[in-house]
């Protein structure tokens, strides 16, 4: 293939990724048709435009990405897992049966192949039951128990955000009650790979990162309501975004020391968060009595001009720390006496030496 037809396909796989990760599927389909018409012998190709057509739910041209990606890399664990996804949105459970399979014998490490064969025993059997004679009804019970059973998650609305801190990337999935054996996460020096069973399909998050993360020292956990993911910068730098790019500056040097290049978070959200004001005003709100009272006194001196000051300072000292005013003009006409509560009596530091 010539050269210049390949970094053409590049550029439009690299902004199809982009568009994934944020969400624009059908702009991202655009791209990896683009990406596959340059060059047709890339299996990620049509393994990430599988993965597309799924949340799509484009479940027939997915399952057809995904043999053709199974054809070009056989030796792919994903390869099978995504044909089997389809085939199972196909309600083709035995052909996925056999794809989950076979990508459990090339990756025995991902859980998401066990998950998914359960999933399939259960769907066989149950058709199996529906097939089989149907005995004769029992008597209804006379007060059934009433069951809900939750609504299915689309992986479609599901949305994440991420941002940055000198040494490392949080990306957060939002995902209610996720169980530890349906989250798969696996982290590359350059890759960043989620894969989450849900009860409809898989949701996957595939992301060439921006920059060298440390896989040895990433982590995730899960909670009720998200999923958090950490991955420890390689290099303590600013990343320009969270997916790899084509441009020119990928990261910059960060200098926390700079009031003029505040760190910034980006996030798939359309509603942008000022963190850091946010985390001040939590640290603010838990400052009760003393603590309180010092920082207003401290906000006070900060934001006053000279004069308010120099009065604090004289009125504070001399009333022997009774009297706290930013009125110069009263206090500089003279001594400022202090006034003990009622029922006390004041005395000065010295005189109580002196005795």
């Amino acid at each position: 293939m010539p050269q210049v037809d390949q970094r053409m396909a590049e550029q439009a796989y690299n902004d199809a990724n982009r568009l994934f990760v944020d969400e624009d599927y059908n702009a991202a389909l655009e791209n990896y048709n683009k990406a596959i018409s340059l060059n047709e012998k890339n299996a990620d190709y049509f393994l990430k435009r599988s993965a597309c057509h799924l949340k799509l739910k484009n479940f027939t041209d997915a399952l057809s990405d995904a043999n053709d990606a199974t054809k070009l890399d056989p030796s792919n664990a994903q390869c099978y897992l995504r044909k089997g996804i389809a085939c199972f949105s196909l309600e083709e459970f035995e052909t996925a049966k056999t794809a989950f399979e076979k990508g459990f014998t090339i990756d025995p490490s991902n859980s998401s192949f066990k998950t998914w064969l359960r999933k399939c025993e259960a769907e066989l059997q149950a058709t199996n039951a529906s097939s089989a004679p149907t005995p004769a009804p029992a008597p209804a019970p006379t007060a059934p128990a009433s069951t809900s059973t939750p609504a299915p998650v689309d992986p479609s609305k599901i949305r994440h955000e991420w941002y940055q801190t000198a040494s490392d990337v949080i990306v957060t999935v939002f995902i209610k009650n996720a169980k530890k054996d349906d989250v798969k996460v696996r982290f590359a020096e350059k890759e960043l790979d989620v894969d989450v069973a849900l009860s409809v399909s898989n949701y996957v998050l595939d992301v060439d990162l921006c920059d060298e993360i440390v896989p040895a020292e990433s982590s995730f956990q899960i909670l009720s309501t998200k999923i958090e993911i950490k991955m420890k910068k390689k290099v303590a730098a600013r990343w320009a975004s969270l997916e790899s790019t084509d441009a020119t500056i990928k990261v910059t040097k960060w200098d926390e020391a700079s009031k003029d290049d505040k760190p910034t978070y980006p996030s798939s959200s359309k509603n942008r968060k000022d963190w850091d004001k946010l985390a001040k005003e939590v640290a603010e709100e838990k400052l009760e009595g003393e603590e309180a009272l010092n920082k207003v006194f401290k906000d006070i001196f900060t934001g006053g001009n000279e004069d308010q000051r120099r009065a604090m300072m004289k009125s504070f000292y001399e009333s022997g720390g009774t009297v706290l005013s930013t009125n110069w003009d009263e206090v500089g006409k003279g001594k400022v006496e202090g006034s003990a509560p009622k029922g006390m009596e004041m005395h000065r530091w010295d005189e109580i030496y002196e005795k």
